[in-house]
């Protein structure tokens, strides 16, 4: 156990700011950052719930002009996008996240049939799952994207 100890300071329980300034972002691995977009708010909240159980720092959006919003701050590892959405889809999403930002990794998920052709006639890198997955499925395939890096 790390015990905190700051010279000239006698004050106990240090203060949570105390407490951050002293940890660095070396001491702990940094969590891989998901960006998580659905306009359907159960679907996003419950796969955000999910991922962040599972060890991922996952964040909600409910429409891609919100996500291209977040992912400039939030930085994410992953974008993980819903194709049929109003307004701007995921895939368009996926290609404006990707251009702010070249290292994210996208998985596309759909219900819709004939998505992976609207992918493919693109001849865009992105993964595509149908829509609903399984939570044991969509870990193993973030697992399986990342290792890609």
């Amino acid at each position: 156990m790390s015990v905190l100890r700051l010279q000239g300071d006698s004050s106990f329980p240090p203060s949570l700011h105390t407490v951050i300034a002293h940890f660095d972002e070396q001491s702990a691995p940094r969590r891989r950052r998901v960006l998580v977009v659905d306009d359907e708010r159960l679907i996003a909240d419950t796969v955000v719930q999910i991922l962040n159980i599972h060890g991922y720092d996952a964040f909600g959006a409910y429409s891609a002009a919100e996500a291209l919003k977040l992912a400039e701050n939030f930085m994410p590892d992953y974008l993980l996008s819903d194709v049929m959405m109003p307004g701007t889809n995921g895939i368009d999403l996926a290609v404006a996240v990707q251009e702010m930002l070249p290292a994210v990794l996208v998985l596309l998920f759909s219900g819709q049939a004939g998505t992976s052709q609207l992918i493919e006639n693109r001849n865009l890198p992105f993964a595509l799952e149908a829509q609903p997955i399984h939570p044991e499925k969509l870990i193993k395939t973030l697992e399986k994207l990342g290792r890609r890096r």
